[in-house]
């Protein structure tokens, strides 16, 4: 006897089967994918976001001209530093690993013609010509209770280095482990008054008025320094206007928040004229009259993303792009581990 299947029976017989191995490759997949592994598909996020920051801020290097790729890396950046569950997380410190080691690369390699500005982490940067290396503010930092910059990582830093400049007394500017590596290594330090007294062989300075001081480097070669008596609120706060043998200058303010000091800045120009780079604190009071003030060349920003502070004190670099739109000189925005070709 022959059994008759109507068409609709085969239709309900697909389905059946069609379903019964999607549910096994689902699964499957659970294992594969991170189904409730929140903490994992988050940790692995991470990887994936860091890695690709790291890579386009690589490919698209800093420049006075804009470019969309690197706003959009930087940005990026800004999402992952401002959720706090990455404080503590390994891929944050292997991201800045990266970043660091080539800076490191970079400066090992002497491939220089006038100037470049290197940006570390925060308000720590270094100005290398041919001849000198200038340090201004380099600390390792700190997040979730590590270092972010490891110790010998910053012991290469510290030795293609010529002289230290410490604007004011913070954490985030100071760091005595990297003092302790220059002065071990008799290369000059420079600090505002009320920074490690205990050090003798710093160079403490501070004073009413600019300050001019003419300092020679362990290499035989001399840079000169103009400083002056900036602040941070009360705090003091030393702006360094550098020129080196090459006579290009640059000038680095710390922290400086003040709104009586404007009333000097606004004429500082006559005093450091020419200037060739600026590097400010993203927050700086008053940026477009301050930037007038200095009358640079190039503008450098700093201090985005302190990572010691709450998230609505990280300073974003989203943020850093709206103000950089209303100051009259090309600027520059550079995140960890970056430098800029003067």
């Amino acid at each position: 006897m022959r059994i008759k299947i109507c068409p609709f029976s085969f239709f309900i017989i697909a389905v059946a089967l069609f379903t019964s191995g999607t549910l096994r490759a689902q699964e499957k997949d659970k294992n594969i994918a991170f189904w409730n592994k929140g903490d994992a598909y988050l940790n692995e996020q991470s990887v994936s976001v860091f890695n690709v920051i790291d890579r386009a801020l690589t490919q698209y290097q800093p420049s006075i001209v804009y470019n969309i790729n690197r706003e959009l890396a930087l940005n990026c950046l800004d999402a992952m530093l401002h959720d706090t569950i990455y404080d503590k997380n390994e891929n944050l410190f292997l991201f800045m690993s990266s970043r660091i080691n080539k800076v490191i690369a970079d400066l090992n390699s002497n491939k220089i013609s006038k100037m470049k500005v290197y940006k570390l982490y925060n308000d720590g940067f270094i100005a290398k010509t041919k001849k000198v290396s200038i340090g201004f503010d380099i600390v390792r930092g700190v997040s979730g209770g590590r270092h972010l910059i490891s110790d010998s990582d910053m012991k290469k830093i510290v030795d293609k280095c010529d002289v230290l400049f410490l604007s004011h007394n913070h954490g985030d500017h100071v760091d005595p482990y990297v003092v302790d590596l220059f002065l071990s290594s008799n290369k000059p330090v420079v600090a505002t008054t009320g920074i490690l007294m205990d050090r003798k062989n710093i160079k403490h300075v501070r004073g009413d008025k600019m300050i001019v001081e003419n300092i020679e480097l362990n290499g035989g070669e001399n840079i000169k320094v103009k400083i002056f008596p900036g602040h941070q609120s009360e705090l003091d706060n030393n702006i360094y206007v550098v020129t080196t043998p090459e006579k290009v200058s640059v000038a680095q303010i710390g922290d400086q928040y003040n709104k009586e000091d404007l009333l000097w800045i606004a004429d500082i120009n006559k005093d450091i004229k020419p200037l060739d780079i600026l590097i400010v604190n993203c927050w700086t009071y008053n940026l477009p009259d301050l930037v007038k003030g200095f009358n640079p060349k190039i503008v450098v920003s700093g201090h985005e993303n302190e990572m010691g502070h709450t998230i609505d004190h990280r300073e974003a670099f989203w943020l850093t792009y709206k103000k950089m739109k209303e100051i009259t000189a090309p600027s520059v925005i550079m995140g960890w581990g970056e430098w800029f070709k003067y």
